[in-house]
């Protein structure tokens, strides 16, 4: 698997409203992986080959152009062989700037076809010209001009921009406070949300608690109670459950796999493999 990022930072939208944009591919072999949440949303354009998703149903092929993302546990993806796929990645409430329907009808457990959200005109551009592309300059360029093409207002409420810098920068974790600071009931968040985000104000929380301890690194038992301590949990209990909810896996589990830690550090993601021997 080769995972590598491009740099979106030279062009003023994919600046703005993107939070990553890379390139990720295979060899000859079929290749499954687990996809970590992280409270982003994506869209994913397969150059070559073939995209599944693990479901409750079973294995489902994804459409060339797809959006993906706002799990709130991991997901495990199977790449075909030569497989080759572009995907970049928004915080939810700036992908809604693009969106006629709120987020709350896209799939968290399964990709949403982009035809199910965009032009279909604008669907079929984006993906010949992403296969056209010799280089990173095209491929920015053809994003940035879907971007263009398909913003219908960039008028962000700013209540939903603060609730994210709360919880993602300031580590605000209860959805009380948020309210309170805010100046709007909890069930008017809860609503914002609803409509901006695509998911509750406590699921994008315990996202955020879990992508951030992910991030640690620890050298010894008692380094699970700081890090609890640090995500404002009441006990270690409390992060414990909701880090196996998350990934599958104990906190114990994780960090004293180094393959799996030198994963996530290296491309957010796990390989099957490492990940099977386990929860096996």
């Amino acid at each position: 698997m080769k995972f590598r990022l491009i740099n979106f930072k030279t062009k003023p939208l994919s600046a703005k409203y993107l939070t990553d944009v890379y390139d990720l591919s295979n060899g000859n072999k079929e290749f499954i992986y687990c996809c970590v949440p992280n409270g982003e949303l994506g869209i994913t354009v397969v150059l070559e080959g073939d995209c599944h998703i693990k479901t409750d149903e079973g294995w489902q092929k994804q459409s060339k152009v797809h959006l993906y993302g706002l799990i709130d546990k991991v997901q495990l993806l199977k790449m075909s062989p030569n497989y080759r796929e572009i995907s970049f990645g928004f915080y939810p409430h700036y992908l809604q700037l693009f969106l006629k329907d709120a987020l709350h009808s896209t799939y968290k457990t399964n990709g949403t076809d982009l035809f199910d959200l965009f032009r279909k005109e604008e669907v079929n551009k984006l993906y010949e010209n992403l296969c056209q592309c010799k280089n990173d300059e095209d491929l920015m360029d053809k994003i940035e001009a879907f971007l263009k093409a398909n913003m219908l207002t960039d008028e962000l409420d700013k209540r939903i921009s603060a609730a994210h810098q709360l919880i993602s920068k300031e580590n605000i974790y209860k959805v009380e406070d948020l309210s309170s600071m805010l100046n709007v009931t909890s069930t008017t968040l809860r609503n914002l949300f609803n409509q901006h985000v695509g998911v509750s104000p406590k699921d994008l929380i315990k996202i955020h608690r879990i992508k951030k301890a992910l991030d640690f690194q620890i050298t010894s038992e008692e380094s699970l109670t700081q890090i609890a301590y640090h995500l404002k949990y009441f006990d270690q209990a409390h992060f414990s459950n909701d880090f196996k909810s998350a990934t599958g896996i104990t906190p114990k589990q994780y960090f004293i796999d180094n393959q799996l830690s030198s994963d996530f550090s290296d491309f957010q993601h796990w390989r099957y493999d490492s990940f099977e021997n386990i929860i096996r």
